[in-house]
Formats: C-alpha cells, sequence, structure tokens
C-alpha cells in the first residue's frame, strides 16, 4: 500500500460542469447579530425537526436525556411502553424548571418531582401528584400536564420538533427534502450501532460558520495535511466528486479505514459493497447534524447553539455493538485523526468569527468550489422568510 498522494493524478480533479458566477456570502451580521439568532431561534430551531441526540441513550423506561436548544430547555425519555416522549423543561405550576443540566442524563422510576412544590408526572407526561392541593376543591391535575413536543427516531437518531402540532410537518419529508439526506444510507444500519467514544467541543464561532467549514475544502490543503493525505480529492479544494454520483470520496489506495495510515483493527460494518469499503461518505442534515461515514465507523457533529459566537459541537463515534463488546476494540485511530481535524477547524472556525465582526466586514464571495456554501445560504433564506438569491 502507498499513502503518496502524489498518486491521485490532476486528471482526475473533477472537472466543472455548470457555468456559474461569484456569488455573496451572508450578511456579516448574520453570524453576530443577537437580533439574527433570535430569529433563527423561531423560524429553525423552533419550528423544523432537530436532532438532539442517539435512541440508545434512552434505552428504557423512565431513562431520559436533558437538552438545551437554542435556548429552551427540553427532555426526552420513553413511558412504560417503551415509547419516546419528549416535553418542554418545565413544571405546569408555576413554571420551575423540572431537571437539572448536568447531569444531562438521569433515571426515574416513575415519576419526574418538581424540586420547588413536588408536584409529579407519569412518564407520559401527566400530572398525577400535586402535595396539599386536593382535587377536591374543584383542582382538575388532568388538565395540567406536561407540555409535550413532537419527537421521532429515525436510524438510530432521536429528533424533536417544538412547532405545535397543527403546523409540525413529517420528519421524513424533511429528511429527504434535501440534496443531502442520511436515508441513503441505510446499508450501513445505522440504528445499529452504538457511540463507542464521546468528545464534546465549545467552539467560540456561529453555528453556520461550522456549517460552512464542512462544506467545502478549499480549506483543507492549509488547514489539514493529514486529512487530503487520506483523501486525496480534497487536496484540489472539492468535497465531492460528481463522477461518483452518490459513491462516496475514494481514500487512497489501499485505504480500508479513515485512519491516517489507511489502516485500523476495527472489522468492516457487514452489507457493504467493495466500493464503499474504499469510500468516505460525508453528508450534512440541516440544520444540525453532520454525518460521516467510514468502511469500519461512523463519526457525527451534532451542533447545540449557544449564543451568536457559541456552538457545542457533540461528535460521537458509532461502532457496531460487538465491535465495541470485543477486547480486541481499539478506536483510537480513528478518533485521533478526527479529532486532530476537528481542532484544526475549529480553530479557523473562531479565525473566522473575529473577522465576520469587523465593521469593514459586510459579505464575503462565493467561487464555484464554495457552491454547497451557498446552497446552503440558499435555503436559510428560506428558511428564515427572506427572498433567495438565485
Amino acid at each position: 500500500m502507498t499513502t503518496d498522494i502524489q498518486r491521485h493524478s490532476p486528471s482526475r480533479v473533477p472537472q466543472a460542469t455548470e457555468t456559474w458566477q461569484p456569488r455573496p456570502t451572508l450578511a456579516g451580521s448574520d453570524y453576530t447579530s443577537q437580533a439574527v439568532y433570535a430569529q433563527e431561534s423561531e423560524r429553525i430551531w423552533f419550528e423544523g425537526w432537530i436532532c438532539i441526540g442517539r435512541a440508545e441513550e434512552i434505552p428504557g423506561p423512565g431513562d431520559y436525556i436533558v437538552r438545551d436548544l437554542a435556548g429552551e430547555s427540553i427532555f426526552v425519555t420513553r413511558n412504560r411502553a417503551g415509547e419516546v416522549r419528549a416535553f418542554y423543561n418545565v413544571c405546569a405550576h408555576r413554571g420551575t424548571k423540572l431537571l437539572d443540566d448536568e447531569p444531562a442524563c438521569g433515571h426515574v422510576s416513575k415519576v419526574f418531582k418538581c424540586p420547588y412544590h413536588a408536584w409529579s408526572y407519569d412518564l407520559d407526561g401527566r400530572l398525577v401528584g400535586t402535595p396539599n392541593v386536593d382535587e377536591d376543591e374543584g383542582f382538575d391535575r388532568a388538565s395540567y400536564p406536561l407540555h409535550a413536543i413532537g419527537v421521532e427516531a429515525y436510524a438510530g437518531f432521536l429528533f424533536v420538533n417544538l412547532a405545535e402540532p397543527s403546523v409540525r410537518g413529517p420528519l421524513l419529508d424533511q429528511l429527504t427534502g434535501s440534496r443531502e439526506s442520511i436515508t441513503n444510507f441505510e446499508r450501513y444500519r445505522l440504528d445499529e450501532l452504538r457511540v463507542g467514544v464521546r468528545i464534546v467541543y465549545e467552539v467560540a464561532a456561529n453555528w453556520k460558520i461550522l456549517v460552512e467549514n464542512y462544506n467545502e475544502c478549499l480549506h483543507c490543503p492549509t488547514i489539514h495535511p493529514e486529512l487530503v493525505a487520506v483523501v486525496p480529492l480534497y487536496r484540489f479544494g472539492e468535497v465531492w466528486d460528481r463522477s461518483m454520483g452518490d459513491d462516496g470520496n475514494p481514500m487512497i489506495e489501499g485505504a480500508t479505514s479513515f485512519t491516517r495510515t489507511g489502516r485500523s483493527t476495527l472489522p468492516p460494518f457487514p452489507d457493504l459493497t467493495d466500493n464503499d469499503r474504499r469510500m468516505y461518505h460525508g453528508t450534512f442534515q440541516f440544520p444540525n447534524l453532520m454525518l460521516n461515514l467510514h468502511p469500519d465507523a461512523a463519526m457525527t457533529y451534532l451542533l447545540l447553539p449557544r449564543g451568536p459566537a457559541h456552538t457545542t459541537v457533540v461528535s460521537e463515534y458509532l461502532f457496531r455493538p460487538e465491535t465495541i463488546a470485543s477486547p480486541d476494540f481499539r478506536p483510537e485511530p480513528v478518533v485521533e485523526l478526527w479529532d486532530l481535524v476537528s481542532k484544526q477547524d475549529w480553530l479557523v472556525c473562531e479565525r473566522a468569527q473575529v473577522g465576520v465582526a469587523s465593521r469593514s466586514y459586510r459579505s464575503g464571495v462565493y467561487p464555484r468550489k464554495d457552491r454547497f456554501l451557498f446552497e446552503f445560504n440558499e435555503h436559510y433564506r428560506r428558511q428564515m422568510g427572506r427572498p433567495t438569491l438565485a
């Protein structure tokens, strides 16, 4: 096996097949304004389906996770039948927060109890306990359940939707409504995978800067020499070889894993084609899920905005459960490369955040190889109720 990047001939560089005129980026204020961030909360984070984690985090009845979604605290649990339920993290009595953010997961045996007046709710959100408040006083507990929110699972991922049921569209419509979709990768049996490693990053940058960084590779030769050594296409600033269709981007010749050497001791996923076993797939699910697929592992980024210039990124490495259970489980080579690439990205994203806040910056420019960023910006404009540019 050779890792010589020069083996990737320049003749393999994808050629432009469409005409392209330089397009403007979003305005600098879209990355820095508190007012814009508040609008995003209403138009994006509180209206559509948002990924908030993995279903395995709540394996049984009474298990729960707490999440902050653009300033709204919510929690997800399972009822006695094992069905997933989600609620605002707010007591119906006088608004007290029910569950703490830390730890962000836990278990209750029967009820969620408010720490203020001890009102309690069963696993379906029904109010079942109101100490010192008698129902014979005309108080009807059935009228005061927890405020439920939409929740569905797909491919092992949990998605919530804070919109009211009357305007809430189906999850699959959103997942399949874009060029990229995790529904294209059922052969990886994502619902069967389990988290083997989790890393949480705090990044001083707007969530859209992170999305845009993920969807272009003009920066890769400069910022990620280790990455372009594994996926040679990135050497030329491309993120996708159109000639490959949905077959991903080839790794270096002979590589069987997304590591610095192209090798690992991890067994490959079952059901993959021979072509899959030499490819890397990266896909973005609007607005906050990035899925990276390798022959032997998957890695996700989950973006959780904390403000105009702060994003929490939860990175999880997914493997077959039998692989994790094996005494020979060694995820370090995969984690080492991705952790390095991640930290390289976060540093330049934070530099970009500083730059877009300058009074001199109005907007930037997208050349052709930034076309996917422009597509993301156009989708963002539609979600925000703005006119598109194309």
